[in-house]
């Protein structure tokens, strides 16, 4: 059972997450095209109440598993590892079904009182399957990360997606001619699913490689830890970061319903409301959340590997993750909020043929970094043992934009862009208060000179951004959208290479690629 570097298992990971969002994309674009704002809309109305009851199940378990298993591994303590995801795994088993059944027997209540369009009923009822089936791959992929091998994650996200592309498409087109409401529960059965196709490759992977019957005992002589205190150092770490998700999974679960209410308020009508709720958390977010594909990356492996340095005393290489953190999020995030920004309405129209989309994205997408830095600060904060300050900073946020919502959307000289607005300050909240909570614990460690470089080679992307669309005021939003990105990240490379930022040498420690693309680009004049 190989363990991956930090850098490795990050790669891993990006790679993996951006074929996944990629095909997620596209099947996101074809959905669209086929169900329309209005039935997007409808699928994801109940999809903050899906999370809400996984947040329930499941959440903080997999990061406390995956931290305690790094840790009884530093020990050489499989027992403890073995006991870790045995206990682990009856507990969400048994909430799972627990919440399964509450879903089913309350769906007509919610749908009928909660929910401002009753036609997401059956939307509902077909994803009650999927929270035992993410309850289990939880553990599973917990596991993996706690032995720091992010393979079997990686291949399970690829493989999961492809399915639910093909199933969401097949069952959505299948159930349209019924009407909107059995498309959208045709969509969310495909969900399902790919869920389960993604479980049973985990299942497999567990079986044949990674079976804890196969782990080395390296303490024989040591008693097996009680069933209760195993539980209760699993929900130590589990129970922060579980109420904070279960703060902002209400927080979600309430936002559609108290946006829709507003906008309802101000004079639009439920099908009109819904339509504009499914631009923004449909369309809208997804484009903002795409960078979040190498973010997330860094935040998952940050936990283990944090967990592993703490326990071992190394405080000099948790330093060294946050510097690390911070610098790659900056170099991605920098320029994808650029791009974002100042191609909002040619990229929806591009992608989702809705130029209405571009509005609220423009809106949000000046704050994308801090959007993006957000997740690896919150694993750095849990791999400290601080999930706890993670929780605080998040409810803050949650309360923050929940506020915002009910008095913008209520306004009609705002309506659905208040949502965004909402995403704009609370985001900036929460993303302040985790870094102070970083720093406070660690120090200001983070690199100003490359900072700045990083943002001189920002700043000019975005003037060949607005230029680019200047010279060629013809082109089309898809060619425009091709082209000017592809050429202003050909120029922002360019310029963090001639300026030392981002050099050859850098990209030949990526593994397995790096040495490859190093080799290729040594080729081209002036890099170094």
């Amino acid at each position: 059972m190989s363990k991956q570097s930090f850098l490795k298992g990050a790669v891993i990971l990006v790679a993996a997450s951006l074929i996944t969002r990629v095909l997620g994309f596209v099947y996101k674009i074809f959905l669209s095209r086929l169900i329309g704002a209005e039935g997007i809309g409808l699928f994801y109305t109940v999809f903050p109440i899906l999370m809400f009851l996984i947040t329930l199940t499941t959440a903080g378990l997999p990061v406390a598993i995956s931290k305690l298993v790094a840790e009884a591994l530093v020990e050489e303590d499989t027992k403890r590892v073995k006991r870790i995801v045995s206990v682990s795994m009856k507990a969400v088993v048994t909430l799972s079904l627990i919440f399964t059944t509450l879903l089913l027997f309350l769906a007509p209540v919610i749908t009928d009182h909660i929910l401002t369009d009753t036609r997401a009923y059956y939307t509902l009822l077909a994803m009650s399957p999927i929270i035992l089936i993410i309850a289990i791959s939880s553990i599973l992929r917990g596991y993996f990360q706690g032995l720091q091998n992010m393979t079997p994650n990686a291949i399970a996200s690829i493989v999961e997606q492809l399915a639910r592309i093909a199933t969401v498409l097949f069952f959505a087109t299948y159930l349209l001619p019924y009407g909107l409401e059995y498309a959208a529960a045709g969509a969310m059965i495909g969900m399902v699913i790919g869920e389960l196709v993604g479980l049973l490759y985990l299942v497999f992977k567990y079986y044949t490689a990674f079976s804890l019957k196969k782990m080395h005992d390296g303490s024989p002589n040591k008693p097996l830890e009680p069933f209760r205190k195993m539980l209760s150092s699993v929900l130590e770490i589990a129970l922060p970061i579980t109420m904070s998700r279960i703060v902002g999974s209400i927080a979600y679960t309430l936002e559609p319903i108290l946006v829709t209410r507003c906008l309802v308020m101000i004079g639009l009508t439920a099908a009109v409301a819904t339509t504009q709720y499914g631009q923004y958390s449909g369309m809208a977010i997804s484009l903002l959340y795409l960078p979040t594909v190498f973010t997330y990356s860094l935040q998952t492996t940050l936990v283990p590997a944090i967990s592993e340095a703490v326990a071992a005393g190394a405080h000099s290489i948790v330093q060294r993750r946050l510097y690390q953190t911070f610098r790659l999020t900056a170099m991605i995030g920098f320029p994808t909020s650029a791009l974002l920004s100042l191609y909002a309405n040619e990229l929806s129209n591009a992608i989702f043929h809705d130029r209405a989309v571009g509005p609220i994205l423009a809106i949000m997408a000046p704050v994308g970094f801090l959007l993006y830095l957000q997740g690896p600060l919150s694993g750095i904060l849990q791999g400290l043992n601080r999930a706890g300050e993670a929780m605080r900073n998040s409810i803050i946020g949650s309360i923050v934009k929940l506020v915002i919502i009910y008095y913008l959307v209520s306004d009609p000289r705002f309506g659905i862009s208040g949502v965004a607005w909402s995403v704009v300050i609370s985001v900036t909240v929460v993303t302040i208060l985790h870094f102070l909570s970083v720093t406070r614990l660690l120090g200001f460690y983070v690199n100003l000179v490359d900072t700045f470089k990083l943002i001189i080679a920002s700043s000019l992307l975005c003037v060949w951004l607005l230029e680019f669309r200047r010279w060629f005021p013809t082109l089309s939003d898809s060619s425009l959208v091709l082209l000017g990105s592809l050429s202003g990240f050909v120029i922002y490379f360019l310029l963090l290479n001639l300026m030392g930022a981002l050099t050859l040498h850098t990209i030949a420690k990526l593994p397995r690629v790096g040495p490859t693309l190093a080799g290729i680009l040594r080729a081209v004049p002036f890099l170094r």
